[in-house]
């Protein structure tokens, strides 16, 4: 995983991640595309931060994406179907 991955898997803005790892959001910046090196030390921290925010997720919160995921599957699956008939 690289920090940009982490950054986004988290839904943090560049500012909001640097702040937690302690860095500038133009090091980030660069270290996002490639400019600069991602140390392990970084890459370390931001598997913390991730791995926090999952933890954090209550069971309400990981149905509720469970329903809106099985939501979007149905809209597929429907939506699929028309184009199959249409065919």
């Amino acid at each position: 995983m690289t920090l940009k991955e982490a950054r986004e898997r988290v839904g943090k803005t560049q500012s909001e991640m640097a702040e937690l790892l302690g860095i500038s959001r133009n090091y980030l910046a660069l270290i996002e595309v490639g400019k600069r090196p991602e140390s392990t030390d970084l890459l370390e921290k931001a598997l913390l931060i991730v791995n926090k925010s999952s933890k954090e997720l209550t069971t309400d919160e990981w149905k509720a994406r469970a329903i809106a995921a099985e939501s979007k599957v149905e809209k597929l699956k429907k939506s699929l179907a028309a184009l199959l008939d249409a065919l």
